[in-house]
């Protein structure tokens, strides 16, 4: 259960990396929207993904 926290805490820090593109490329409306709403998801995802991972990681202790 531990590495399932671990693999969350490090797509917490890829998540921008992926989901910013991802709404350029499929998003219609003008640039500075796409950008906007990229950030806004990468950074609500990134936020799940914190707290999941920290939830997971100290469940019962840290490494127990």
């Amino acid at each position: 259960m531990d590495i399932l926290g671990q693999i969350l805490w490090f797509l917490m820090f890829t998540t921008p990396l992926l989901i910013v593109p991802l709404v350029w490329k499929y998003s219609k409306y003008s640039k500075a929207v796409r950008i906007i709403i990229g950030l806004v998801l990468a950074i609500l995802l990134s936020l799940l993904l914190y707290f999941s991972s920290l939830a997971i990681i100290f469940r019962d202790g840290m490494g127990s």
